[in-house]
C-alpha cells in the first residue's frame, strides 16, 4: 500500500474521533465566522451599549467557567458524546435566539447561550484532542486542524457572510438577522454529523484516577442528584493543582493567552465600524485576512513548535499580536485595518501552541480534570476583563481596550511564559 504523503496523509493518519471532532470544529468555524463580523454591530443596533455588549460576553464566560468545573463530572455520568451533543444543541439555540431578537435583551441572552454551548463542546473537543494525539505530533495535528480544516472554513465564512449581508441590504439589523437563522440550521447539521460519526470509545475519555475513586466514595454517601454531591464532585477537578502547585503559573499563562477572545474580538469590528466607518466588506476582509493567516501558518507553525519548542514559537508570535492592536487603534485606512486583521490571525495559532503545551503539563489520566480547570480560570478571568473592557469602552473610548490588551500580553503574559519549563520531549 502506498503511504499517503503531505498534509492530507498526515490528517488521515490521525485517530478517527480526532478527525470527527476536527471536522465538527471546522463546520462550526464556518458558521461562526459568517456571523462574527456583524455580531457587535447587530447587538448595538438592537439598543445595547458597549458596556452591555461586554456584560453579555462577560456573563456568558462566567457561566461557562462554572460549567467547566462541573463538565467533567457530567461527562463521567452521562458520557462524553451526550455532553457533546447537548452543547451543540445549545449553540444552535443561541443562534436562533439572536435571529428572533427584536431588542437587545434577547440578543444578549443568545450571546450568553452561545458561551454556554461553546463551553460544553469545547471541553469535549479538548478531551478528545488531548487523549488521542501523541506528544511528538500533537502541535502539528492541532495546527493542521486550525489551518487546513478550520482555517479554510474561517476563510470562507466571512466571504459568505459579507455576500449575504450585502444581498440583504448592508449593516442594518434587518439585513444581518437572516445570517443567524442560517447559522441555526448549520449547527443542527453539526449535531447530526457528530451523533452519526463520533465513536463510542469517546465515552471512555480518561479522567483522573484519583478523582474517579474519590467520586465513587462521595457518591456512596450522598445521592448523585444532590447539589452538594455535584459540588463535591466538581471540586475534584482541582486535584492536579493540589498535586503540583507549579501548574498555577501555566494556568495564568493560559488565561492571558485566551484574553483576546473576550476582550478584543467582540469589539474590533465595532471599533472599525464606528471609528473609521468601515463598510461590511472591509469588516469581512479583516476577518478573512485573519483566517488566511491561520490557514497558511497553522500547520507550519505547529511543526515548528514540535521541532524548536513551544516557548520559542510563542515568543516569535507575540509581536504580531501587539502590531494588530496598534494598527487597529492608529490605522485610519482600509489597508491598515485589513493589516490589523491579518496580524490578529496569529491568535488562533498562539492558542494551539499554548494548548499543546497545556496537554503536556499533566499525565494522560488527568487530562479531563486539567482541561476543566484551565477552562474555568480562562473563562472566569476572561469574563472579568470583558466586562471591564465594556466599561472602559463607554468611559474612556474604544482605543484603550486594545491598548490595555496589548500591554497585558507584553508585560504580563510573556514574562510568566519565560518562567515555565519547556514541555517538548526531545528525541534521544
Amino acid at each position: 500500500m502506498v503511504k499517503a504523503s503531505g498534509t492530507v496523509g498526515f490528517i488521515a493518519a490521525q485517530p478517527r474521533n480526532w478527525k470527527v471532532t476536527a471536522a465538527r470544529a471546522s463546520l462550526d468555524k464556518l458558521i461562526y465566522q459568517m456571523v462574527f463580523p456583524y455580531l457587535g454591530v447587530y447587538i448595538v443596533g438592537l439598543g445595547a451599549s458597549g458596556a452591555g455588549l461586554g456584560l453579555a460576553n462577560g456573563v456568558g464566560m462566567a457561566l461557562s467557567a462554572l460549567y467547566g468545573l462541573a463538565g467533567v463530572a457530567f461527562m463521567r455520568r452521562a458520557g462524553l458524546k451526550k455532553i457533546y451533543l447537548d452543547g451543540l444543541a445549545v449553540v444552535a439555540l443561541s443562534y436562533l435566539l439572536l435571529g428572533l431578537s427584536s431588542g437587545w435583551a434577547l440578543g444578549m441572552s443568545g450571546i450568553v447561550a452561545w458561551w454556554w454551548g461553546n463551553a460544553e463542546t469545547g471541553l469535549c473537543c479538548n478531551v478528545v484532542c488531548g487523549t488521542s494525539l501523541e506528544n511528538r505530533t500533537r502541535a502539528a495535528a492541532m495546527g493542521a486542524c486550525e489551518s487546513v480544516a478550520q482555517g479554510t472554513m474561517s476563510f470562507l465564512g466571512p466571504a459568505v457572510g459579507a455576500a449575504l449581508a450585502g444581498l440583504f441590504g448592508g449593516l442594518g439589523t434587518g439585513s444581518i438577522r437572516p445570517l443567524f437563522f442560517l447559522a441555526f440550521a448549520g449547527e443542527l447539521g453539526c449535531l447530526w454529523f457528530v451523533r452519526r460519526n463520533l465513536g463510542d470509545r469517546a465515552d471512555k475519555a480518561p479522567v483522573s484516577l484519583a478523582a474517579t475513586a474519590a467520586e465513587t466514595k462521595a457518591s456512596s454517601k450522598a445521592p448523585a442528584t444532590t447539589g452538594r454531591n455535584l459540588l463535591r464532585t466538581a471540586s475534584l477537578s482541582f486535584l492536579p493543582l493540589k498535586r503540583d502547585r507549579r501548574l498555577w503559573k501555566f494556568v495564568a499563562v493560559s488565561c492571558l493567552t485566551n484574553l483576546p477572545l473576550g476582550m478584543v474580538f467582540p469589539f474590533c469590528q465595532l471599533f472599525a465600524s464606528q471609528a473609521t466607518s468601515a463598510s461590511p466588506y472591509i469588516l469581512a476582509a479583516m476577518v478573512t485576512g485573519s483566517a488566511f493567516v491561520s490557514l497558511l501558518a497553522g500547520l507550519p507553525i505547529g511543526r515548528l513548535a514540535d521541532r524548536i519548542g513551544r516557548k520559542k514559537t510563542l515568543y516569535a508570535l507575540a509581536p504580531l499580536f501587539l502590531a494588530s492592536n496598534l494598527l487597529l487603534v492608529f490605522g485610519k485606512t482600509p489597508f491598515l485595518l485589513i493589516a490589523s486583521g491579518i496580524c490578529l490571525g496569529v491568535f488562533p495559532v498562539t492558542q494551539v501552541v499554548t494548548a499543546a503545551m497545556g496537554f503536556e503539563q499533566v499525565p494522560p489520566e488527568e487530562i479531563g480534570d486539567w482541561m476543566a480547570i484551565l477552562r474555568f480560570f480562562k473563562l472566569l478571568l476572561g469574563a472579568l476583563l470583558t466586562i471591564a473592557a465594556g466599561l472602559i469602552w463607554d468611559s474612556f473610548g474604544g482605543r484603550w481596550v486594545f491598548l490595555l490588551a496589548a500591554g497585558i500580553d507584553l508585560f504580563v503574559r510573556i514574562p510568566l511564559l519565560a518562567s515555565i519549563p519547556e514541555t517538548l520531549e526531545k528525541k534521544a
